[in-house]
């Protein structure tokens, strides 16, 4: 047996031993599998079940999806971060109702076309939910086969080049939706990043990283991205369980959403620390790229309102797309810190 059918046929015998096989887009539906797919990029598993059964629920279809405002999209992904992956499956879906008869097409280089959607979440719509040979790699992948064929180009391009060239050359014709959730499974469960329990993995037999004790070298590391320090002045008012929100522009942090009115003006803010200093409550929110500083005054009289406000029911702040900072605003003051 040479090296290529021994990794297929160790990974796939494990698969079926103890890969997951019950998670809710486990189906044959590339419209479920691709909402899975967005929703998991940058977030667990764990985390994203809740909200795909959520989405799924309010959008059954391509159809549905496409026919709904985006706010609504933006509502359910709220709490999960990167809100451009909602709005890009919103444009899509719309893309798929117009071209392809709300479907998503089975061609690789038209999926890629589609906003939203690149090389490793195309052959992930192809194998999970078809059943066709099409390499993926994500961070699993990427750990799994960095570490069984010792692959640690510090150069990002040349060693994405190596990396799809193992997955691809390592694909199984026979079983590819197995082999591909098999790999994820592998790197999620056991090929971890740190300290990986390789006592457990199936492939110690071929893994040049093991066998040379070098697991910790690999993946190599790559250049962390720098975060920008960020500070927020907000207005928290409250009235009757009404909360003031205030939509955002469609630009910058959390692009559309709901949050808090905020002062940019150097003189309101001035003003208001004069006014409202001794109720100045600060909390540290970190995103991706910034590490934010948000401040949180209580005015101490009514503002003015903008075309952009509404005073919502903080019962019903779930149909409003917000950022998970405004919750842990509201946590606080409702613990009466503010």
């Amino acid at each position: 047996m040479n090296q290529i059918k021994q990794f297929q046929s160790l990974l796939l015998n494990w698969y079926d031993e103890y890969g997951r096989k019950d998670l809710p887009w486990q189906v044959e539906d590339s419209y479920l599998v691709w909402i899975s797919e967005i929703m998991l990029q940058q977030t667990q598993v764990s985390k994203v079940i809740d909200y795909f059964n959520a989405f799924i629920a309010k959008f059954p279809s391509m159809k549905a999806l496409a026919q709904a405002e985006v706010h609504d999209v933006l509502s359910l992904w709220s709490g999960l971060g990167y809100y451009n992956r909602a709005r890009n499956i919103h444009k899509t879906a719309q893309i798929c109702t117009q071209k392809y008869k709300a479907q998503l097409p089975i061609d690789l280089k038209q999926l890629m076309a589609l906003p939203g959607i690149g090389k490793t979440t195309a052959g992930a719509i192809l194998s999970l939910a078809s059943n066709l040979p099409f390499a993926i790699l994500d961070g699993n992948v990427k750990r799994v086969m960095s570490r069984v064929y010792k692959v640690n180009d510090r150069k990002v391009s040349q060693y994405s080049k190596k990396l799809w060239l193992l997955a691809e050359q390592n694909m199984s014709q026979q079983r590819p939706k197995n082999y591909n959730q098999g790999l994820m499974d592998l790197g999620s469960q056991v090929c971890v990043r740190s300290k990986p329990l390789c006592n457990e993995c199936p492939l110690t037999v071929l893994c040049q990283a093991y066998q040379t004790n070098e697991t910790e070298l690999y993946p190599p590391k790559q250049t962390k991205i720098k975060q920008i320090a960020v500070t927020l002045t907000t207005l928290l008012s409250v009235q009757d369980n009404k909360i003031l929100l205030r939509q955002r522009k469609n630009t910058g942090i959390w692009a559309g959403l709901w949050f808090l009115p905020e002062l940019n003006n150097k003189n309101e803010l001035i003003k208001a620390k004069k006014q409202h200093g001794d109720e100045l409550f600060s909390l540290r929110h970190v995103l991706s790229h910034r590490i934010l500083t948000i401040n949180v005054i209580k005015p101490a009289h009514e503002i003015a309102l903008t075309d952009t406000d509404k005073w919502v029911a903080i019962k019903q702040l779930s149909k409003y797309a917000h950022p998970s900072a405004l919750v842990k605003i509201l946590d606080a003051y409702q613990k009466g810190l503010i």
